[in-house]
């Protein structure tokens, strides 16, 4: 599979993402209802080494969520100059993943369509 590409809102930060995702997941959580001011949020999951930054690492900051339903932290990982969140690291899993928002992907809406379903039991609050 070919590389495809993503950046944040301003553009200030781009990625190439390498390879395919181990899932996309469709997410009703608490913080990703509040994050996304939608119902829910759309998330690949990759590898750590498939996601590459290419430029605007300087702009690249972290948030750490510490209240999870997992009793382990997550980092929210954004640009600082427009403040669009690129991906979640839940540190259950160490620093293995990155959890892409498919927004951000080119084509990502389009080409990356969810096969998990999580907090499903939050779908109608």
């Amino acid at each position: 599979m070919a590389a495809v590409h993503g950046s944040c809102l301003c553009g200030g930060i781009t990625v190439e993402i390498h390879g395919k995702p181990d899932t996309v997941m469709q997410c009703y959580c608490d913080h990703c209802q509040m994050n996304a001011s939608a119902p829910f949020q759309i998330v690949a999951k990759y590898d750590k080494s498939q996601v590459i930054v290419q430029t605007g690492e300087d702009l690249v900051k972290h948030y750490i969520v510490t209240n999870t339903a997992s009793g382990q932290p997550k980092h929210k990982v954004f640009c600082s100059s427009c403040g669009c969140t690129l991906w979640t690291i839940p540190m259950k899993y160490g620093d293995a993943n990155r959890f892409v928002r498919v927004s951000l992907i080119e084509d990502g809406l389009k080409n990356l369509k969810p096969d998990q379903v999580l907090f499903g039991e939050r779908k109608d609050t």
